[in-house]
């Protein structure tokens, strides 16, 4: 024997060759099972730190696993453009079987290691996705609007009268202060659209400014608000003179919604440019950051409080019970009083665990609700993020999912159902008995309507009949972030580390040594599963046909051909979206074997 291994070094490759097709065939059982484990692991880790670990691990071997069919797949297709487990022995020996052996035998031995601890947390294949239903009754934007008054009138008429006082400078600056989730932008929008204000203000304007208090952005968002016309033709020197021209002459009110730049100098940049406007004029800034209302407020701001107890509890009530009041559930009642007391009156907080229990009157699951280990954390200044936890653990697996694949796009980002639709089909969140297109938009519907149900979305909006637009709270943005870092990450700059285990990718803002998206892509080429870029390319990455894995771009290219460029390798692309492709002439010829697009 020992002679024989002398002279045949290979063997053991060999042996791994010869048995690739009944490991493969054993491995797509495996993956049955892998998902049936982790949809009742996903149940039950909410109170479990040690299970919640194990999850991620049991995940990443998961799409390992997947990884490595679809590469086999990929080598099969590209030898008879025809992708068949049975015919494994035509292309034997080959240097890939023997790759894809050892990867098939590397994911069994971690599943090895990982077995007793399935026994150990007690898991069991599940294949049916337990949620909770939402009521007819919930989907009706009236229980929102009223949610959203209550408690703030007093703040509303403070601002106003602010709004009504004359000055004698062309811009006074009013910001409104306060933790995250109390309402500052709701209060804003009760002023901004008041009739009394639309009397006092020629011109009104509203922009998001979020993280990125980029300049020249916020200048073309102002002057798009004014004038509903994009800059994109101006030129940079241009742009200036555009937005002091519509300003000039005309009293303007403008809100500068969700303030974080804490550097003076770029404030006054964009202050200097809002001079232009008449005597009178205002801007109102949300933010959590005192620093922030120090430096751009010309009167003292106004610090938004949390809502009164009595308040809170009306607000809680409405939410959770049918009646708004829950005058037949007396022991609820009580429990809900105790709740409240831990949600500090923030009007998130109040309204997000209201409708988790929404139309529930099992007093045991409103206990558990009271009870729940997440009171306990730590909440960083005043940050309510455990709470918002504590709703998204009694989402479904697929809901979950579906919702943290929303942290890709920046914060204050419009969704459109239909693309994030397109997005969760790719993803293989979305499943029906058939799996028609129409069918599958209709279950991307009612995901919709849940997480919105739920306040993880908002301003949920039907459109022409055809799909929805919404938004999310920023508070629920970082928590989609949170709760996605191991699979999805926003790229923003040639430094920042990513996780070996990402596969989606966002390029959303570039730092000054003019990262390309490509260089981040090439060395894990065949594990990425989407991408989607917010940044003109003159290229496509580099080596797109290693993608094997890729079921999702969406880019903005200068490209004038998509010919023979590695996309038609691309066997397991379902979505490929082109943004502002003005020069774009022709298509891959090959393109038309990608049946799955």
């Amino acid at each position: 024997m020992v002679e024989c291994a002398h002279r045949c070094p290979y063997s053991g490759e060999v042996s791994l060759s010869w048995n690739l097709e009944s490991d493969l065939r054993r491995l797509q059982r495996t993956i049955t099972t892998i998902k049936a484990v982790l949809l009742d692991a996903e149940t039950k880790q909410t109170q479990d730190h040690q299970l919640r670990d194990w999850l991620g691990k049991l995940r990443d071997v998961f799409y390992d696993a997947e990884d490595v069919l679809e590469e086999f797949e990929f080598h099969a297709s590209r030898r008879q453009r025809k992708s068949s487990i049975s015919k494994v022995r035509q292309y034997f020996p080959s240097s890939n079987s023997v790759k894809i052996g050892h990867k098939i035998k590397d994911i069994r031995e971690r599943l090895d290691e990982m077995a007793d601890d399935r026994l150990k947390f007690h898991l069991v294949e599940s294949h049916v996705d337990v949620r909770h239903v939402i009521p007819k009754e919930r989907e009706t934007n009236s229980f929102f609007q009223a949610s959203d008054i209550i408690g703030r009138k007093e703040d509303k008429e403070d601002i106003i009268s602010f709004l009504k006082q004359p000055t004698h400078v062309n811009v006074s600056v009013i910001p409104i202060v306060g933790i995250g989730g109390l309402g500052k932008t709701t209060l804003s929008k009760m002023v901004y659209n008041d009739k009394k204000v639309n009397r006092l203000f020629k011109l009104k304007m509203w922009v998001c400014v979020s993280d990125d208090f980029d300049v020249n952005r916020l200048m073309k968002e102002i002057i798009y608000f004014a004038t509903h016309e994009d800059c994109a033709k101006l030129k940079a020197n241009e742009i200036p003179k555009c937005l002091q021209k519509i300003l000039g002459g005309r009293k303007i009110l403008l809100v500068l919604d969700d303030v974080w730049n804490e550097e003076p100098m770029k404030w006054m940049d964009l202050k200097s440019l809002l001079l232009n406007g008449v005597n009178g004029s205002k801007i109102i800034v949300s933010t959590r950051s005192k620093r922030v209302s120090d430096i751009m407020g010309t009167i003292p701001p106004h610090f938004m409080q949390g809502l009164s107890f009595e308040d809170s509890l009306s607000l809680f009530k409405m939410c959770a019970f049918k009646d708004g009041e829950g005058k037949d559930f007396p022991k609820l009642c009580k429990i809900a009083e105790e709740i409240v007391g831990k949600c500090k009156g923030v009007p998130l907080a109040l309204r997000t665990l209201g409708s988790l229990l929404f139309a529930n009157t099992d007093e045991e699951e409103w206990l558990r609700i009271k009870r729940s280990d997440i009171w306990q954390l730590k909440q960083e200044k005043e940050d309510i993020l455990p709470v918002l936890k504590l709703s998204y653990d009694y989402l479904s697996s697929r809901l979950k999912r579906c919702f943290a694949y929303l942290s890709l796009f920046p914060k204050d980002y419009i969704y459109a159902s239909d693309s994030v639709t397109r997005h969760w089909m790719a993803y293989g969140l979305l499943s029906t008995s058939s799996n028609e297109l129409g069918e599958l938009e209709d279950v991307a519907e009612g995901y919709l309507k849940d997480l919105w149900s739920r306040c993880f979305i908002k301003d949920f909006e039907e459109i022409d009949h055809l799909y929805y637009k919404f938004k999310i709270h920023d508070l629920m943005h970082d928590l989609a972030i949170s709760v996605a870092k191991s699979e999805c990450a926003v790229i923003k700059s040639r430094s920042q580390r990513v996780h070996g285990s990402v596969r989606h990718f966002a390029y959303i803002v570039f730092d000054s040594e003019h990262q390309k998206p490509q260089e981040i892509l090439v060395n894990r080429s065949k594990t990425v599963r989407s991408i989607i870029v917010q940044e003109k390319l003159n290229e496509l990455p580099q080596k797109i046909q290693n993608m094997i894995s890729l079921r999702h771009m969406e880019i903005t290219t200068q490209e004038r051909h998509l010919r023979e460029n590695g996309i038609e390798c691309l066997s397991s692309l379902q979505y490929l979206l082109l943004h502002e492709c003005h020069h774009l002439v022709t298509l891959s010829e090959g393109m038309k074997r990608l049946t799955g697009l």
